[in-house]
């Protein structure tokens, strides 16, 4: 395992600033995603970590050893780390099992082909170890490309949307066979620093210790999941995290005064944003509820999503287990009411 740090590092990619000075400490053992929209950054950091690219500024060092300057630069292939790429890059002309015989061997490995025929029994592969890449399905590359990222025994594996191309189901058995893997939870496997690139929210949450979240080249929040989704520090972090409502409006006097309530805010705020999960609103009625039109009803299987319409029009989305409480049907007006601790406020 392998600790990784970045210090004020920037990189220009065609004139563009792709990486605007970040710095961040991964520790040995940690799973980091970096979680973005697409151009945000987050590949180009994992490139730069990987040695792909050279930073213009800045450095970064694993296990406290400089790897990476603008005038000095270690090669891929000697920092031991393990590729996975969104397109998996297997080798099209080896078998699977050469694939994952490839860096053994460049390293001389001891016992490379039992330790070969190790890492696909693991990931479930080892009757396709004859095969060759283009005879397989997406998902059986994604096994393999796993297995030859692994079997060198990394200190530190880089993973660039790795289940991007997988179907649902698939996607969430690979999610837990690669955490189980990074982990160490085999006994002949050695646990892994793991840093992985996605702009799945769900990705991020089941296998991070912590997300970096990225903006404009930047880290605008990095922190452990829960307290990221809990705490969000921008709109844009709330929108990547899952679905939310949101009402954009003037600030009065320090009030803030929404279709959902008023809400006190420092006097020289000028406008404010107020942003709400679909799950958190809840049907019935107090002093603090509010009244909205509802207008479609879908089920979503595991549960029933209600569109409603605010007093000035706008539309918002509210997901639970069960209506039945007030069986609503369309047309009608209904009352909801939200936990004031559940509501998010920003400030423009």
């Amino acid at each position: 395992m392998r600790s990784v740090s970045l210090s004020d590092v920037t990189c220009s990619i065609q004139g563009k600033n792709a990486v605007n000075g970040i710095s961040l400490n991964i520790k040995p053992g940690e799973i980091v995603c970096f979680l973005g929209p697409s151009g945000c950054g987050k590949t180009t950091s994992l490139r730069l970590i990987g040695g792909v690219v050279a930073p213009a500024g800045g450095q970064i060092s694993f296990d406290d050893e400089l790897v990476s300057s603008s005038k000095f630069q270690v090669p891929p292939e000697d920092r031991h780390i393990g590729f996975l790429f969104q397109d998996f890059a297997l080798f099209p002309h080896l078998s699977v099992m050469q694939n994952v015989l490839f860096g053994l061997q460049m390293q001389k490995h001891d016992d490379a082909e039992a330790r070969a025929g190790r890492m696909l029994a693991l990931t479930g592969v080892s009757h396709l170890a004859e095969r060759f890449p283009g005879t397989l399905s997406g998902g059986e590359q994604q096994r393999v490309a796993l297995a030859r990222a692994l079997a060198p025994a990394p200190g530190l594996v880089l993973m660039d949307e790795p289940f991007s191309n997988l179907d649902p189901p698939l996607r969430a058995d690979m999610r837990r066979l690669t955490v189980s893997l990074l982990r160490g939870e085999h006994s002949d496997i050695s646990p892994a620093t793991g840093i992985i690139v996605t702009h799945d929210a769900a990705d991020a949450m089941y296998m991070a210790d912590k997300i970096a979240v990225m903006s404009d080249g930047q880290i605008v929040q990095f922190d452990k999941p829960e307290q990221i989704y809990e705490n969000p520090v921008s709109p844009l972090v709330v929108k990547l995290m899952g679905a939310s409502n949101e009402w954009v409006g003037d600030v009065n006097n320090g009030v803030f005064s929404t279709p959902i309530g008023d809400f006190k805010l420092d006097t020289s705020v000028a406008s404010a944003r107020l942003m709400v999960r679909p799950y958190y609103l809840n049907s019935g009625g107090d002093e603090s509820s509010f009244k909205a039109r509802l207008s479609a009803i879908r089920n979503q299987g595991n549960a029933h999503a209600l569109e409603i319409i605010l007093s000035d029009g706008t539309i918002w989305e509210v997901i639970g287990n069960d209506f039945s409480d007030i069986r609503p049907e369309i047309g009608d007006e209904v009352k909801f009411q939200i936990n004031p601790e559940d509501v998010m406020l920003f400030t423009d």
